[in-house]
């Protein structure tokens, strides 16, 4: 008599509890397996593979996810020039990739120092894409591609003030004092993200024409008028800073004081102190 009443229970109890567990977790198990054979570490390799087969919708993303890759990897082990090769291929053909593409396939040259990728970035600032354009100009300064001076030189008349802003910015970068005369005009850019850049570039080339922009950059009432974020407040603030201890002026110290003590923030009054200290400690020296 138990065995029939008992016989029903563990039916009940398998079809209810242990058979759905037992499915779920082989379920589980095969979706994990699944997951493991598919989600497969990119390399340089397969993402340049992505690009090349993609749809051009999702070249680009790729072309970001190999940019930081080669971020990530840079210095751990040499790159191939097959890769190089595939690079400069992408970044060349104009008809087949579109301008974000090509404009990360220009930034991945940075991976590939020599004469190659200098010459083709050169080229690629003859393309009609600001967005290449900018990023052959952020790479030509990361190589350190002075070959390339008189090239960039040309977009500090560019009209548009983002070409007008990274040249100047990479000019200082290069640190040719040959470039001063030609950042000079940019101070007085209708555009202010010119006039700083211009301003900080010619401090990195030891010239002081840019003072009074600089010490107008530590003004935040001009940001707060803008309607600018803090923390691209503080950048150029900090930037400002920077700059205006490359000119060694004795006036500064004024300024330095004065922003050590009142700035609302914290990072911004440490630069200043930072720069305060160094300025004293140059004059001591003299």
């Amino acid at each position: 008599m138990t065995e029939k009443i008992t016989n029903p229970v563990r039916k009940l109890f398998f079809g209810l509890f242990i058979f759905p567990l037992v499915i779920a977790v082989g379920m589980a198990v095969l979706l994990c397996s699944v997951v493991l054979v598919t989600n497969e570490k990119e390399t340089p390799e397969t993402l340049i593979g992505a690009i090349k087969s993609g749809t051009p919708s999702k070249r680009w993303q790729k072309a970001f996810e190999l940019s930081n890759e080669l971020n990530k990897t840079h210095g751990q082990a040499p790159l191939n020039a097959g890769l190089q090769k595939e690079i400069l291929y992408i970044l060349n053909d104009s008809s087949g990739y579109d301008e974000k593409t090509r404009s990360y396939m220009a930034m991945a040259l940075h991976h590939f120092p020599g004469n190659e990728s200098v010459t083709a970035l050169q080229k690629a600032l003859k393309d009609s894409s600001q967005e290449v354009q900018i990023g052959a100009l952020w790479t030509l300064g990361s190589l350190g591609a002075k070959t390339a001076t008189s090239d960039i030189e040309s977009f500090l008349t560019a009209e548009k003030s983002e070409l007008r802003k990274m040249a100047a910015y990479i000019l200082g970068v290069l640190g040719e004092k040959s470039s001063v005369p030609k950042i000079r005009p940019l101070l007085n850019d209708v555009t202010p993200d010119v006039q700083w850049n211009a301003a900080l570039a010619l401090a990195r080339l030891g010239d002081i024409s840019g003072y009074k922009v600089l010490t107008g950059m530590l003004d935040r009432r001009q940001f707060s008028e803008a309607g600018t974020q803090e923390a691209q407040i503080e950048a150029a603030m900090i930037n400002a800073i920077k700059g205006l201890t490359l000119i060694q002026n004795p006036e500064s110290i004024k300024i330095f004081e004065s922003i050590s003590r009142e700035d609302k923030n914290m990072k911004v009054r440490q630069a200043a102190i930072d720069a305060l200290n160094y300025q004293k400690k140059m004059n001591k020296n003299l």
